[in-house]
C-alpha cells in the first residue's frame, strides 16, 4: 500500500515473480528511470510456484500492484481483489494494447467485459534447442510429436545429449493441455470431463512414455530449471514444449545460447501451445489507484516495452517489441522465431476456482507420470477435481 516517505513522491508496493524475466526490468525501471513514473514502486519477489498458486486474497491485502498469471482473472474479478483497469486507463490506450496483443494475451485478463491486468509480459509453449549440439550430432528438430518421441528414444540409446521436458507437477499439466490443444481439442467445456476419458488417457500415456527417455532430474524441473541445464551444460539438446524465456537467447546470459522455435505438430501445425506470460493489476488495497494506473501505463507503453523493459531482462507483451529487428538480434531471434506459435497459442480457462483445478490436476497427473497411480485413476481424479471446483464456485458464475 502507499506509504509515506522523505520526499513528496507517492510510494507504492509491488509483487512480481522470481526470475530475471519477472523482476529485473521492473526493478531497473524503478531504480534507474524513476523520472518516467509518477510514483516510486518497491518491488518484492515471489517464487515461480508462488506466482502460479499463492493466495491472491493474501497478496492483494499487502500490495498495490501485483504481477499475476491470467488463470487468476475470474477469481480476482469475482472476489473483487483488484480494480478493473478500464476504470483508469483510457479507451484509446486499451484499444491500442488490444490491437497489439501477441495472440490472446490481452484477452486473457478480461472477465465479464472488464480487464483486470495489462499484458506486460507474453509467453507460451515453444520449443528450445542447443543448435550447436543438434548440428554436432547431425540431428534435425522433430516436426511432429511422433518424431519427438522417436528422437527421445534415439538420443538415449545412442548416449547423446537428451530430449527433455519440464516435468514438475504444474508443467506436466501444462504439457497435457498443450498436447490437447495441439490436436484442436478444447478441455474443460462440459462441466463433467476434462476431455473424453479415452483422449485424456491417450495424452497421459504419451507423457509417461516420452518422459522415460529424458534425464531423471527433469521430474523436478520447471522451465527455468530445464533452460538452465540446457544453457549451462551439455546434457540436454532439445525440448519440444516449455514456456519460452527470451533471456536465454541473449549472449552472455548463460554459458550457451538457446534457440527457440515452434512446437511439434499432431497434424494441424504448431498450434495450441499453452499461453503464459504475466499481467499487472491494481489491488483494492491501493490508496492511489489512479497513480498506480499511470505506472502501468508507462510500463506497458510501446516505447518502453520494446526498449528499456526488453533490454533490462523483461519479455515484453506489446507486439511492436516482438517485431523489432534490434530486439530480435539481441535475443537470437527469439521473438521472430516464436511469434506465429504464440499467435496460435491456447488460452486456458479463467473461471473462478480454476487455479485450484490447475494446481490439483498437476499433482494428480504427476502421480501417474511418476508411477504412483494408474493413468486411469489420474483421469478419474482430474475429472472429479473439475466437478468439485465448479460446485464450490457455482455462486460466482
Amino acid at each position: 500500500m502507499a506509504t509515506g516517505g522523505s520526499s513528496d513522491r507517492i510510494k507504492l508496493t509491488g509483487s512480481t515473480w522470481g526470475h530475471e524475466r519477472g523482476y529485473a526490468s521492473l526493478k531497473a525501471l524503478s531504480a534507474d528511470h524513476s523520472n518516467l513514473f509518477p510514483a516510486d514502486v518497491n518491488w518484492d519477489v515471489r517464487t515461480l510456484q508462488q506466482f502460479a498458486d499463492q493466495s491472491m486474497s493474501e497478496l492483494s491485502k499487502k500490495y498495490d500492484l501485483i504481477v499475476f498469471d491470467h488463470p487468476w482473472t475470474g477469481e480476482i474479478a469475482s472476489k473483487e481483489y483488484f480494480y478493473p483497469l478500464d476504470q483508469f486507463l483510457s479507451k484509446e490506450y486499451l484499444a491500442e494494447q488490444q490491437a497489439n496483443s501477441v495472440g490472446k494475451s490481452y484477452e486473457s485478463y478480461i472477465w465479464k467485459g472488464h480487464i483486470y491486468g495489462l499484458q506486460i509480459d507474453t509467453a507460451g509453449h515453444v520449443s528450445s534447442s542447443r543448435s550447436d549440439l543438434l548440428k554436432k550430432n547431425n540431428i534435425e528438430k522433430p516436426s511432429t510429436w511422433v518424431d519427438a518421441l522417436n528422437l527421445a528414444k534415439k538420443l538415449m540409446s545412442e548416449k547423446k545429449p537428451l530430449l527433455a521436458l519440464p516435468l514438475d507437477p504444474v508443467n506436466i499439466w501444462c504439457l497435457f493441455m498443450t498436447l490437447a490443444a495441439n490436436q484442436k481439442l478444447n478441455p474443460y467445456q462440459d462441466g463433467k470431463q476434462v476431455l473424453s476419458d479415452e483422449k485424456s488417457l491417450e495424452l497421459i500415456n504419451f507423457i509417461i512414455e516420452i518422459s522415460k527417455y529424458g534425464p531423471k532430474d527433469a521430474l523436478d524441473w520447471n522451465p527455468i530449471h530445464l533452460l538452465d541445464a540446457m544453457s549451462s551444460g551439455d546434457e540436454v539438446m532439445y525440448c519440444p514444449a516449455l514456456f519460452g524465456y527470451s533471456n536465454y537467447g541473449m549472449s552472455g546470459f548463460r554459458k550457451n545460447l538457446i534457440e527457440f522455435g515452434p512446437i511439434p505438430s499432431a497434424g494441424f501445425g504448431a498450434i495450441g501451445g499453452i499461453l503464459g506470460g504475466a499481467g499487472i493489476g491494481i489491488t483494492k488495497s491501493c490508496k492511489n489507484p489512479e497513480i498506480a494506473a499511470k505506472v502501468i501505463e508507462v510500463i506497458g507503453s510501446p516505447k518502453i516495452q520494446r526498449t528499456l523493459y526488453a533490454t533490462t531482462g523483461g519479455q515484453p507483451g506489446h507486439r511492436s517489441a516482438w517485431l523489432d529487428p534490434a530486439l530480435n538480434s539481441f535475443t537470437n531471434n527469439f521473438y521472430a522465431n516464436t511469434l506465429e506459435n504464440l499467435d496460435n497459442s491456447y488460452l486456458r480457462p479463467r473461471f473462478p476456482g480454476f487455479i485450484e483445478i490447475q494446481t490439483g490436476s498437476g499433482d494428480i497427473l504427476a502421480e501417474a507420470v511418476y508411477g504412483k497411480i494408474s493413468p486411469e485413476s489420474a483421469v478419474q481424479g482430474i475429472n472429479k477435481l473439475y466437478q468439485d471446483q465448479l460446485r464450490e464456485w457455482a455462486d460466482f458464475f
